[in-house]
């Protein structure tokens, strides 16, 4: 039983097994169909692909045809439009920019500008006759934007006062807003008129409007600065004066002048009209430039700048020459403003170098002014030496009043101003070298101080220069004492003289502040000057006293009664007080001590006199006119104003 079950499944899977091998064997022959159908559907596309190529190139072409005659018609729109352009935007610009709203107008300038661009392309008549009615209205636009930029520099233009303005920061301009707007347009009409090849002149327009208005901000200095020098020139005699022919009078009226007229109104430093002006133009000037910088494009602001800045300049320029020939016919002591104003243009030389650096005659004439103010100054130091050394002329003699010479005052007075500018000085003398202003007349030249201590040091020459100058006036108030009519009055012209020296020289000393090391005028000349002139007070003192003295000559008289004596000495002592009232004393303790001088002269004499006299005749007693109490009041009196 078993046997026939192993039987029955052999058979089974033999059938399975031969149906299996027929399935496989029908599916390879439909693979075998599938694999013939593909090859001859390869053979049908592929044949296909060849037919289908050409037709596919054509296509691409077709559609790159197409593609450029839309792109040829649009282009061909768009240039119809441009002819049009000029039309379409003409009432626009004739009409103008409106001010509150300024981008329409130069779109409408920005649209001729394309419009005229593109038909420079077209070699057509018509593109010819469109692009000049196109530049026709060009011309009109930029002419109103460049009015427009006018009007808006003109509102700000009309010139200020700079002195309310201490730095350059706090110089007005425009205002933000405005500013702003004429930075846009005057980069745009700087950008298309380039482009469109019109000549607008941007440069000239901003210069024409902003030099105006420096030259209206700059004009007080220019009136100030002219009308000094009308008021202070003089011409022929001074007044009071006659007209000398002769040699012994002085024929410079600017010497007379220095010698006869004491100066009242002395210069101060930095009070100059034309020290004022060249602050202040420096001043317009960089704040000028700073502006075009803001306003202007940068290829066109530096000549901007140099055009604006030329005929203020100029003016300025010109001002400056005629205030240094002025300087060379004023009087002396006019060399302190020449001084300042040298001063002045030497500290702000470099920066108008720098303002102004393109333009060479502008470099030229502030070095012409620089050097013609030099040699001014060089020669008047020596001039005014000179001047100390042989100051009596026929028409610069001393007054018969004792006082302190006109000279004198005026010369010490001015080297007290001077040495403000001792630095300034120092550099001016030292190329000159020590003693230069000797060499004209050394052998003539009297007390000629020392040498230098130090040659090379300009400091060191400048003081010799002062010693020199300290002896000179020494020596001519020496030289005016002897033109003196009376004895007496000749020692008080060189006891009032010598003492103002004195003062002069002791005030001056160790005045300088210590922080700031600055020397007054006997710190710089030393204390031996104030010796010698002490000493020399000292001695005229003495001769004072002497014609005092010579009151009393009668006194020893052994052929004279006592009253005779008496009346001697009574007419002697009144003609002596009477003289001495009409004498000029500069000063309360040279008054007390010529006064002191005089008392002691004639007082202790008189009483004694008076002792050795005890007998009194009715004679002596009439002739007895004073009391030692009297003589010493009258005396005390005699000096009163």
């Amino acid at each position: 039983m078993a046997t026939d079950n192993y039987l029955y499944d052999d058979a089974e899977e033999e059938a399975e097994l031969e149906f299996l091998r027929e399935s496989l064997e029908q599916m390879d022959n439909l693979a075998d169909k599938t694999t013939q159908l593909l090859k001859v559907f390869d053979i049908r596309l592929k044949n296909l692909g060849r037919i289908i190529a050409p037709i596919y190139k054509s296509t691409q072409k077709l559609t790159r045809l197409y593609d450029n005659i839309e792109i040829t018609m649009s282009s061909l729109d768009d240039t119809l439009l441009f002819f049009n352009v000029a039309k379409d935007e003409a009432d626009t610009i004739r009409m103008g920019p409106d001010e509150n709203e300024l981008l329409p107008y130069l779109d409408s300038i920005n649209r001729l500008k394309d419009a005229s661009d593109a038909l420079k392309q077209l070699d057509l008549d018509s593109a010819s006759q469109s692009r000049q009615e196109i530049y026709e209205l060009l011309r009109i636009g930029l002419g109103n934007l460049s009015q427009l930029f006018s009007q808006w520099l003109k509102q700000h233009s009309g010139g200020i006062d700079p002195v309310a303005y201490h730095s350059v920061a706090d110089v007005p301009t425009f205002p933000t807003d405005t500013e702003k707007l004429l930075s846009m347009l005057a980069t745009y009409l700087n950008l298309v008129n380039d482009e469109v090849s019109y000549d607008l002149k941007l440069t000239k327009t901003y210069a024409g409007i902003r030099t105006r208005h420096l030259q209206k901000s700059l004009a007080q200095f220019g009136d100030m600065s002219n009308g000094y020098i009308r008021s202070n020139s003089f011409d022929g005699p001074l007044p009071g004066q006659n007209r000398y022919s002769e040699a012994a009078s002085r024929s410079n009226p600017s010497e007379v002048r220095f010698c006869t007229i004491r100066n009242e109104h002395w210069y101060e430093p930095g009070t100059s009209p034309f020290a004022q002006y060249t602050v202040n133009i420096v001043k317009l000037f960089q704040a000028e430039r700073d502006l075009v910088r803001r306003i202007m494009p940068t290829v066109i602001s530096e000549e901007t700048f140099l055009t604006t800045a030329d005929r203020p300049f100029e003016t300025y320029i010109g001002t400056g020459e005629k205030m240094v020939s002025f300087f060379l016919s004023s009087p002396l002591y006019e060399v302190l403003q020449a001084l300042d104003v040298y001063g002045y243009l030497l500290e702000n030389d470099s920066v108008f170098d720098a303002l102004l650096s393109l333009r060479q005659r502008h470099h030229n004439g502030m070095a012409k002014l620089l050097s013609r103010l030099q040699l001014h100054l060089s020669k008047s130091f020596t001039a005014l030496i000179n001047l100390i050394r042989s100051p009596f002329k026929d028409d610069t003699m001393p007054k018969q009043t004792g006082g302190v010479h006109e000279l004198v005052y005026n010369t010490l007075t001015f080297l007290a101003y001077v040495i403000i500018y001792k630095d300034l000085l120092t550099n001016i003398f030292l190329p000159l070298g020590d003693g230069h202003w000797n060499q004209s007349s050394l052998q003539d030249a009297p007390n000629v101080s020392q040498h230098a201590s130090d040659p090379s040091d300009g400091l060191s020459i400048f003081q010799h220069y002062l010693r020199d100058v300290i002896e000179a006036l020494s020596h001519m108030i020496e030289q005016g004492g002897k033109q003196m009519k009376r004895p007496a009055l000749q020692f008080v012209f060189l006891i009032n003289n010598h003492s103002y020296l004195a003062r002069a020289l002791r005030d001056a000393m160790y005045a300088g502040d210590e922080h700031s090391q600055s020397l007054g005028l006997g710190d710089l000349v030393g204390r031996s000057a104030l010796g010698r002139t002490e000493s020399q007070i000292d001695r005229s003192r003495k001769g004072y006293v002497a014609t005092w003295k010579a009151v009393m000559s009668s006194f020893p008289a052994a052929s004279l009664s006592p009253a005779e004596k008496l009346n001697m000495f009574n007419q002697g002592l009144d003609e002596m007080v009477r003289s001495q009232k009409t004498y000029e004393i500069f000063d309360s303790d040279v008054r007390a001590m010529l006064i002191s001088d005089a008392t002691e002269a004639v007082v202790p004499d008189y009483e004694t006199f008076l002792r050795q006299n005890p007998d009194r005749s009715p004679e002596f007693t009439r002739a007895m006119k004073y009391t030692p109490r009297d003589i010493q009041r009258k005396i005390g009196a005699m000096l009163d104003d």
